[in-house]
């Protein structure tokens, strides 16, 4: 077997069938992250410090809705429509939850796809490595313990397929793992704050519709 065997241009052959799979994983978890890291572009800081300083405003007496076509603004505007319906200050107040609830579980859709990749991609690259593995030992019955392994193809084939894949689904596994804990803590992070900021302005504009 030549060194080319080695070289980084051939990893992707040499990692076995199980390499067209964490291909998909790869291309999978990171159209997840683009497509999560762009949804939270649309519940940024600013509009979570604007529907704070709407709740602020609204407990002065300010009880115009902040401008804006984002999911929050969407929300608060929800709840001033529901205001001037008649709806009590626990009924917006709930409103404002499910509002929100509904707000978190859209960012969540998706997410599921990097467990997924995080969980099994090292397992896929598992099984390639017992792929790799039976592949050698089947090069070492063919000639033997005592020949040359140098010279025994097969043998430095299936090392290389059993290293290979085990390092490739490590290597997509940890990028997945990191983008889903670092997700999950911000949507979460993000949608509390929101949360926080919804149902207090659907209490200040409840109690002061029901004052004026």
């Amino acid at each position: 077997m030549d060194q080319e065997t080695f070289a980084l241009g051939n990893w992707w052959t040499q990692g076995g069938a199980v390499m067209y799979l964490l291909a998909v994983y790869s291309i999978l978890g990171l159209a997840v992250l683009i497509e999560k890291l762009s949804f939270l572009r649309k519940i940024s800081e600013s509009e979570i410090e604007s529907a704070r300083k709407a709740a602020d405003d609204a407990l002065t007496g300010n009880l115009e809705p902040p401008s804006g076509d984002g999911p929050v603004a969407a929300i608060i505007a929800r709840l001033n429509k529901l205001a001037g319906d008649g709806l009590t200050t626990d009924a917006l107040v709930r409103a404002a939850e499910r509002e929100v609830a509904r707000l978190e579980d859209l960012a969540m859709r998706g997410m599921i796809w990097l467990a997924i990749i995080g969980n099994t991609a090292p397992f896929v690259g598992l099984f390639g490595t017992v792929i790799g593995i039976i592949r050698a030992f089947h090069g070492l019955s063919r000639q033997g313990l005592l020949a040359d392994p140098s010279q025994n193809s097969e043998l430095i084939r299936g090392i290389a397929e059993a290293l290979v894949a085990t390092a490739t689904g490590l290597l997509v596994a940890v990028p997945a793992v990191i983008a889903y804990n670092y997700l999950l803590r911000d949507i979460r992070s993000r949608t509390t704050r929101i949360d926080l900021a919804c149902a207090d302005y659907a209490d200040a504009i409840g109690n002061g519709k029901e004052n004026g």
